[in-house]
């Protein structure tokens, strides 16, 4: 039987769902997103449909002030004749673009709010301020609702009387920084996402899935989804993905990169077995060196029809700890100064041609919690839209088997964490090595190897 899917038909078709939800005026909305699959526009048509045709005022919720920043420049730019609010506190600093918006009304306090049909962007620290036993708007917006924590959430819901809560359930979990052992029983406890807590507690609400990944190609999405997304399948709307050389492979660890040429969009790359701990310099060499060797090789990507050479800010690399992230940018050099390089927090929603990723469990006699979670190694494998090379050292399957999770759970709570980790880093790496994608490292790497090889 011919596969008809058409994965642009199917995207307009869930946007047409979730706008539709909003006409009939469902109290709550849950949207789940996977990687890159256009959420944050989602939410712009959302709001543009709520305050220019349903005559509402909207305020979305953003998780950062670089969010806000984003979906402002975003709105105010689709949307030339209409004012775009930005709430904040007095003396932000702006990024130029954005403080030059001719649409832009920025708004310091709660008198100052749009009484008429509006759109507001806020942070949700920001919005936690208001103290108010009447809503403020007619529709609340939350973007990435699955960083959210349910706590932060019930401090801001009361200012809308209808909810739309936009997220990827694949990412990192909400970050609590306080005990919450008492509540580890509650399966709609205060430090779950609020999306989650909101299904536990109202199991009948409204749910979407978005079907497609504008980000990911076909062939990331069939590593990502079996490990990270189970319950949740979508499709990739583009195929027109590809990498290319002008300069032959003839070194050894050319094959890593050649393999990327013939369509392979996650490859591992692994270092002899060794204990490091957190810091590990030869990884770190080995992975810039790399990096420079696909510099060096003119490469030229194509996106979407579009064509043109890889040039470092085209690329992005990422670690657990910060102590991997110096590492690797104190061997980068002045040639590769514009190669962002974060944590796997820090790199949530944002997207680069091509990724270099420090796997979080290479190097170390054990597999806790941190490093075993689902949700940052989908974090990892899921920034780029062309490529991704995964940097480790041998033995991660093993490592897995002896550091298998013991099955503790909480009373009351299905979930285990410990065990989603652990099995969507063992389906990974199975995967990559059933499909030959898994390749040995070049040892003895010099910093003024790595700088020949830059050029």
């Amino acid at each position: 039987m011919t596969d008809t899917f058409d994965p642009q038909a199917a995207a307009n078709v869930a946007l047409e769902q979730v706008l539709a939800s909003q006409w009939q005026g469902v109290p709550a909305l849950v949207l789940r997103s996977p990687p890159g699959a256009g959420k944050t526009g989602v939410a712009q048509r959302v709001a543009l449909q709520s305050s220019t045709m349903l005559d509402q005022r909207c305020m979305v919720v953003t998780q950062t002030n670089e969010q806000a920043f984003d979906l402002t420049r975003r709105l105010a730019r689709n949307a030339q004749s209409l004012p775009i609010y930005l709430f904040a506190r007095k003396g932000l600093s702006l990024p130029t673009d954005v403080a030059n918006l001719p649409n832009l009304v920025m708004v310091h306090d709660v008198p100052s709010l749009p009484q008429h049909p509006s759109i507001t962007i806020g942070n949700a620290a920001k919005w936690s301020w208001i103290q108010t036993t009447e809503p403020c708007f007619d529709l609340q917006i939350v973007d990435e609702a699955f960083q959210l924590p349910d706590y932060r959430f019930q401090l801001i819901s009361n200012l809308a009387p209808r909810h739309v809560l936009i997220g990827d359930p694949g990412q990192i979990d909400p970050f609590v920084n306080c005990e919450i052992e008492r509540w580890r029983c509650d399966p709609a406890g205060p430090q779950v996402s609020c999306p989650v807590a909101m299904v536990k507690r109202h199991p009948s609400v409204l749910q979407f899935d978005l079907p497609v990944s504008r980000r990911l190609n076909a062939d990331t999405v069939r590593l990502i989804q079996p490990a990270f997304y189970p319950d949740m399948p979508f499709q990739a709307m583009s195929q027109d993905r590809s990498i290319r050389f002008d300069v032959a492979g003839i070194m050894p660890f050319d094959a890593a990169l050649d393999a990327a040429a013939a369509g392979a969009s996650i490859v591992l790359v692994e270092l002899p077995a060794q204990i490091t701990g957190e810091a590990d310099g030869d990884l770190a060499q080995e992975l810039v060196a790399s990096l420079a060797r696909l510099l060096r090789r003119r490469a030229w990507m194509s996106d979407d029809g579009q064509v043109s050479e890889v040039t470092p800010d085209k690329i992005g690399v990422v670690c657990a700890h910060v102590s991997q992230v110096n590492a690797v940018r104190e061997r980068l050099g002045p040639a590769m100064a514009d190669v962002f390089v974060e944590t796997a927090n820090r790199f949530q929603g944002i997207e680069r041609p091509f990724m270099f990723v420090h796997h979080p469990l290479s190097g170390r006699a054990d597999a806790t919690a941190f490093h075993l979670d689902a949700g940052r190694l989908c974090v990892m494998l899921s920034r780029h839209r062309i490529a991704c090379w995964v940097f480790g050292r041998q033995g991660i399957s093993q490592q897995l088997m002896r550091f298998s999770p013991l099955g503790d759970r909480a009373l009351g709570i299905d979930y285990d964490p410990e065990y989603r980790g652990w099995r969507a880093h063992l389906t990974l790496m199975a995967a990559l090595a059933g499909t030959g994608r898994v390749f040995p490292a070049v040892n003895g790497l010099t910093p003024s190897t790595v700088g020949r090889l830059a050029g």
